[in-house]
C-alpha cells in the first residue's frame, strides 16, 4: 500500500487535499448536474441565468488575483480554508432564499473561491509545493481521479434525487459535506510556503498595480491562450445544461447521465495522462486537448441524441485530462516559487476576463439563432487556442 500511495502521490498534504476532495464531491458531484435547472426553477429566465454566470466570471476573477497574492505574501494554508469558508457561505445563501437578489449573492461568493469547476491558485501553489518535481502532474491527476471518481457515482444521482425529490435535498448534503471537508483542512492541511516577513515590496505602487494586473513579456502567449479559451469555452458552455433543458427538453436525470459520462472519463483518464505527461512534454498533450475539444464541439453539432451527447460529454472530459496536469507542469517550471500562486491566478483570471462577455452573449445568439450558435463560436476560438499553443517553445 505503501508504494501504491507513493506512485499515486498520496502522502502529506495531497492525502488531506484527496480525502477533503472525496468528501466534499459527494455533494458537489450532484450540484454541478442541477444548479442551472435549479436556477431556472426558481422562475428566471435564461437571460438573466447569463447575467449570474457572468457574475460568477466577474467574481471568479477578482478571487483569482485575490488568492494568489494573499497566498504569494501570507501563505497557502490561509487561502485554501478561507476559500472554502466562502463557498459554504455560497450554499448557503443559496439555501436562505430563492429571489434574484439573492442567486446574485450566491454567484459571487461560488464565484469567488475561485473553486467552482475550476482551481484556486493557492491550492494549486500547495500542491506543487507538497511533492517533487518528478510527481507534480501525477499529485494534480490523483486529485482530479478522487474529485471525479466521486462526482461519477454522485451526478446520476442527483439527477435521480431531482426528479423524485426536488432540488432541496441536494443543496442541504451540499453544504452539509463542504462542513466536514472544511474541517478536515483546518486540521490537518500543512503549510508549504512562508514568505519572507523582513523582504518589502519597494516598487512604487503604480508599478506594483502594472505587475499585479499585466502579462509578463515572456509569456504573453500563455496569457492569449487563456484569453481565448476563456471566451471560447464560456460562449459554447456556460449556459449549456440550462439550454439543454429550455432547448432540447432534456432532464435532470438525462443531464445527469451526461455529467456522470464526463466525471467516469475524467476519473479513469487522468492519471494515465497525467504520468504520459512528464514523459512525452507539455506541449504535445494541450496540442492533444484541443484535438479533444473539436471532436466534442463538432459532435455537439451534428447530433441530437440524448445517448450521443452523453458520448461527447465524455470526449470532452478527456480533453481536461489532456490539458490541466500539463498546463500546471508548464507553468510550475516557469514560474519560482516566490510568484508561482500570483501568475497562477493572474493567468487563470484573464481566462475570466475573456469570459465575462461570454454567457451574454451565448443567450442572445441562443434567443436569436438556437441551440448550436454558441457551438460554432467554440469551433473559431478552437482554432486561434491552437495557433497559440503552436507557439509555445518545447521545455
Amino acid at each position: 500500500m505503501k508504494s501504491l500511495s507513493r506512485a499515486l502521490a498520496l502522502e502529506g498534504n495531497i492525502r488531506v487535499l484527496a480525502a477533503q476532495a472525496l468528501i466534499s464531491q459527494i455533494g458537489f458531484g450532484m450540484f454541478y448536474v442541477i444548479w442551472q435547472p435549479y436556477l431556472l426553477s426558481t422562475g428566471i429566465g435564461i437571460g438573466q441565468l447569463g447575467v449570474i454566470q457572468a457574475m460568477i466570471n466577474v467574481s471568479t476573477g477578482l478571487g483569482l488575483l485575490a488568492w494568489g497574492y494573499i497566498s504569494d505574501n501570507y501563505g497557502r494554508r490561509p487561502v485554501v480554508i478561507t476559500s472554502n469558508v466562502c463557498r459554504v457561505a455560497a450554499m448557503a445563501v443559496l439555501i436562505a432564499s430563492r429571489h434574484y437578489y439573492a442567486l446574485l449573492v450566491f454567484s459571487f461568493f461560488i464565484g469567488f473561491t475561485a473553486m467552482f469547476m475550476m482551481g484556486n491558485p493557492g491550492r494549486n501553489a500547495l500542491i506543487t509545493e507538497s511533492v517533487d518535481s518528478a510527481q507534480r502532474a501525477t499529485a494534480f491527476s490523483t486529485l482530479l481521479a478522487v474529485s471525479q471518481g466521486t462526482s461519477t457515482l454522485m451526478a446520476s444521482a442527483g439527477g435521480y434525487i431531482a426528479v423524485k425529490s426536488g432540488y432541496t435535498p441536494i443543496l442541504y448534503v451540499t453544504l452539509v459535506v463542504d462542513l466536514i471537508g472544511l474541517t478536515l483542512l483546518y486540521f490537518y492541511l500543512k503549510e508549504t510556503h512562508t514568505p519572507d516577513a523582513g523582504k518589502k515590496n519597494t516598487a512604487p505602487f503604480g508599478a506594483r498595480v502594472r505587475d499585479a494586473l499585466l502579462p509578463e513579456g515572456e509569456n504573453v502567449v500563455l496569457y492569449l491562450i487563456m484569453l481565448t479559451m476563456g471566451f471560447g469555452y464560456a460562449v459554447a458552455y456556460s449556459l449549456f445544461y440550462g439550454a439543454l433543458t429550455d432547448y432540447q427538453g432534456f432532464t435532470p436525470l438525462e443531464l445527469g447521465f451526461m455529467s456522470t459520462s464526463f466525471n467516469l472519463v475524467w476519473a479513469l483518464g487522468s492519471i494515465p495522462l497525467g504520468k504520459l505527461s512528464d514523459r512525452v512534454g507539455q506541449k504535445r498533450m494541450l496540442m492533444g486537448s484541443v484535438a479533444m475539444a473539436y471532436v466534442t464541439v463538432i459532435g455537439f453539432i451534428l447530433f441530437r441524441s440524448v445517448w450521443a451527447y452523453v458520448l461527447f460529454n465524455g470526449v470532452s472530459a478527456l480533453d481536461i485530462c489532456f490539458w490541466m496536469p500539463s498546463w500546471m507542469s508548464l507553468i510550475t517550471e516557469i514560474v519560482p516559487q516566490e510568484r508561482r500562486s500570483s501568475v497562477l491566478g493572474k493567468l487563470d483570471a484573464y481566462g475570466r476576463a475573456g469570459a465575462v462577455p461570454a454567457p451574454w452573449l451565448a443567450g442572445l445568439l441562443l434567443e436569436r439563432y438556437g441551440f448550436t450558435a454558441p457551438l460554432y463560436v467554440q469551433l473559431v476560438t478552437l482554432s486561434l487556442g491552437m495557433f497559440f499553443v503552436l507557439r509555445i517553445r518545447d521545455r
